[in-house]
C-alpha cells in the first residue's frame, strides 16, 4: 500500500523542523544549560522572543556569525573579557567610558545580546557613532558601531536594529557622567 502526504502534513513537519532550528540557534549559545558559564542568567525582559525572530529580527550574536561575535560569547561564557569600552557618540561630546568591573562588563554584555537586527537600511546618520567593544586575555578585541540608536553598521552596510534601549540608556550614562 502506497502512503500519500498531504501538504498540510508536509507544511507542518517542516515547521515543526524550522522552530527546532530557531531554538537551538537562539537559545542553547552559551548557558543555556547551566553548566557553570557565565552565560546561565541572560535572559531578561529585552531577552528577543521567538515571535520577533519568525518576523525577521535575528538577535545581533546570531546576525553576526563572524569569527570575532563566536569569540565574544565563548569569551563571555569563560570569564575572559578583561574590559568592556563603551562610547555614546552625541556629535564628538562624549569621551569613551572603559571599565574592568565584571558586573559592569555582565551589564554592557546583557543590553548587546538584546539587540535584534532586521532589515538592510538606506538610513545613515553622521555625527552620531557610538560603539560598544570588549577586551579579551589575549589582548584582542571585537565590538560593534551603531550610527545613532537604530542603526548597526556591519561591514558597509547600516542594518535596522530594535532592543537596544538598555544598552544606550547605560552608555549616555556612563559617557556623560564621566566628563
Amino acid at each position: 500500500m502506497k502512503r500519500k502526504f498531504s501538504k498540510t502534513g508536509i507544511a507542518l513537519v517542516g515547521c515543526m523542523v524550522v522552530c527546532l532550528i530557531l531554538f537551538l540557534a537562539v537559545g542553547v549559545p552559551n548557558g543555556f544549560f547551566d553548566d557553570g558559564g557565565k552565560g546561565g542568567d541572560l535572559d531578561d525582559d529585552g531577552t528577543p522572543k521567538i515571535g520577533e525572530v519568525l518576523e525577521g529580527s535575528t538577535p545581533i550574536l546570531v546576525f553576526d556569525k563572524s569569527d570575532g561575535a563566536k569569540k565574544l560569547m565563548t569569551a563571555f561564557d569563560k570569564g575572559t573579557i578583561v574590559s568592556a569600552t563603551v562610547l555614546y557618540d552625541e556629535m564628538g561630546a562624549n569621551a569613551p567610558y572603559e571599565t574592568t568591573d565584571q558586573e559592569e562588563i555582565r551589564t554592557i554584555y546583557k543590553g548587546l545580546k538584546n539587540i535584534t537586527v532586521s532589515d538592510k537600511s538606506e538610513m545613515s546618520i553622521t555625527d552620531c557613532y557610538h560603539f560598544v567593544a570588549f577586551t579579551f586575555e589575549d589582548g584582542t578585541s571585537y565590538g560593534y558601531h551603531f550610527e545613532g540608536t537604530n542603526l548597526l553598521s556591519y561591514g558597509s552596510d547600516n542594518y535596522d536594529i530594535a532592543g537596544g534601549g538598555d544598552l544606550f540608556r547605560y552608555m549616555q550614562e556612563k559617557c556623560t557622567s564621566e566628563q
